[in-house]
């Protein structure tokens, strides 16, 4: 009963302080635009928040798909001479030795790594057994396709982690429609059906998405999104979404530490989860960019027209007096 207790008061807290933010947001987004939208949100409040925080998650998937530690990780593989020979000998034995090699070394992020010869015969093949996103590509020695690989940089709890740092919604992952791992909620073990759940005595709306698995197949996640506020129901869909990227860009703020030295990495973090644009400014002189200097003039909120668009613009003061700004698009 007491975890239930400290999960509700966990949920309860966190109800409150995205709350918090909405309520700065939108106390500050001045006048509607051209491109916002006047009318309340109302229901459609949980579809804005569940829409963007799903977004967020595949996009933070399709980084370790694609990202930049992935493809140093692809060429680690790709250039070990010891995995490359033993390939090419098509010795078992070493191939393993090899993988297993790449795959506990120290300063790299590879899970799990399956090695075959060019006929698709399996040589090796170690790591976790949840395994998520697998990239593939051939080995070559001395000029001669030798073998192939699948390979992955991140196991079914280590995305739940990134997703609960980024978005904090509370995740499940399922394999066969059976729970393999959660994080932020106690799930049923089977994979429940239908739009909604009560998770610990709070109402939840489910978000469904489906992933690749190691080596093939496919994984279900589930996004549990707490329910809106009457207050945030009450506002425009475009300010909601707003609000909820502001309370994903300051979670994804605090990860970095100092912040101040790492505003480079930052930016690129937040323009790959949200799609936002991001600027970072002491006066008039960037500190960083999502996308360049960003528009010549930046309110610290309202909204900006900029290459022709709208932008809603939310910004923040962590480091002063280095600012941050967040642009997002408005929809016509």
């Amino acid at each position: 009963m007491r975890a239930v207790s400290v999960r509700r008061r966990s949920a309860v807290r966190a109800t409150i302080a995205g709350a918090a933010i909405a309520a700065a947001v939108l106390a500050s987004a001045g006048a509607p635009a051209a491109g916002d939208v006047a009318a309340a949100c109302g229901p459609a409040a949980l579809t804005t928040l569940s829409s963007l925080d799903a977004a967020v998650a595949n996009n933070i998937y399709r980084g370790e798909l694609g990202g930049s530690e992935t493809n140093v990780d692809i060429g680690h593989v790709t250039s070990a001479p010891d995995l490359l020979a033993a390939v090419a000998a098509d010795n078992a034995v070493a191939t393993m030795t090899a993988v297993k090699r790449i795959v506990y070394h120290p300063f790299w992020h590879i899970v799990r790594l399956r090695v075959l010869d060019p006929s698709g015969k399996l040589l090796a093949d170690f790591g976790g057994p949840y395994v998520i996103a697998p990239v593939t590509g051939t080995l070559h020695a001395g000029g001669t396709v030798v073998g192939s690989f699948v390979m992955s940089v991140q196991d079914d709890v280590g995305f739940t982690k990134l997703e609960n740092r980024a978005v904090g919604d509370p995740i499940a992952i399922y394999v066969g429609g059976r729970r393999v791992v959660e994080l932020g909620a106690d799930f049923p073990a089977v994979a429940p059906t239908g739009s909604s759940l009560a998770l610990g005595g709070i109402q939840y709306g489910l978000v469904p998405l489906t992933f690749n698995a190691f080596p093939t197949g496919t994984l279900n996640a589930l996004l549990a999104v707490p329910a809106p506020s009457l207050q945030l129901e009450a506002q425009s869909c475009a300010l909601v979404s707003l609000a909820e990227t502001a309370r994903v860009v300051k979670r994804i703020a605090r990860r970095f530490h100092p912040l101040a030295a790492n505003y480079g990495n930052f930016v690129e973090t937040v323009h790959a989860d949200t799609g936002a644009l991001v600027v970072v400014r002491i006066g008039l002189r960037v500190i960083a960019g999502s996308e360049g200097p960003g528009p010549a003039a930046l309110p610290a909120s309202g909204t900006v027209i900029y290459d022709g668009r709208y932008w809603s613009v939310f910004s923040f003061a962590p480091t002063p007096p280095a600012r941050v700004f967040v642009l997002v698009q408005q929809s016509v």
